[in-house]
């Protein structure tokens, strides 16, 4: 195999190479969790959000901002965290249009040097993890800038399907779905939690037809 790219250039190009990558569909900044019919993981999220009081949030890998913007409307301040400086564009860009740049302060950073202004009462963390090998110390970093009683919603592959060449151009580190990453919330009150196994991907469409499994899950840190 060739040697692999880093996980920056990847997504610049992804990103480049058309208007929008994620979220492509009519359906992406609306508030009700009742819109998001292939997608538990954001009725969840918003069923939890609208029943809280809007405060500060941190997206790590924030794409192209939908989790972000959608945040922002929803009243949070936050940090839109984003390894391509393609995509770190393109959500100041879209928050403009969506008429939240005013809440949204977007950092073009890998996270594992991104330094926080927390403490944040929400943190999302999509698609991210399995892109990171030492994903502990991204973990400690999300629990330590959480506010008690603030929540952490994390997805990421898991290793039940295993990793389609395709994706084999950057490196990629699944998780068990007895991993680090539920060990690590075990304290934690779990919101939801859920391994979804073997999904067809639907989420771009520049690559074959392929399969992941995930896990996916929201937790809320103890109030002492």
């Amino acid at each position: 195999m060739s040697e692999r790219m880093r996980i920056s250039d990847y997504f610049d190009r992804a990103y480049l190479g058309s208007e929008r990558y994620w979220w492509r569909g009519p359906v992406r900044y609306e508030l009700d969790p009742d819109a998001y019919s292939v997608s538990l993981l954001a009725q969840q999220t918003l069923r939890l959000l609208r029943s809280r009081t809007a405060g500060r949030a941190l997206d790590i890998g924030a794409g192209e901002g939908t989790d972000a913007i959608r945040l922002a409307m929803l009243g949070y301040e936050v940090d839109a965290v984003e390894v391509s400086t393609v995509g770190a564009k393109k959500i100041e860009c879209f928050a403009e249009e969506a008429g939240v740049n005013d809440k949204v302060r977007v950092v073009a950073s890998d996270v594992q040097d991104f330094i926080p202004n927390g403490p944040y009462d929400v943190i999302i963390c999509n698609g991210v993890l399995h892109y990171v090998e030492n994903k502990q110390s991204v973990i400690d970093l999300m629990q330590q800038e959480t506010c008690p009683g603030g929540i952490n919603v994390i997805s990421l592959w898991s290793d039940y399907t295993p990793v389609p060449h395709y994706h084999e151009l950057v490196p990629v580190y699944s998780d068990r779905e007895d991993g680090v990453v539920t060990k690590s919330y075990k304290e934690w009150h779990k919101e939801f939690i859920y391994f979804e196994r073997d999904k067809t991907e639907s989420a771009h469409s520049d690559l074959p037809s392929h399969r992941h499994s995930h896990i996916k899950l929201i937790a809320s840190k103890p109030i002492p």
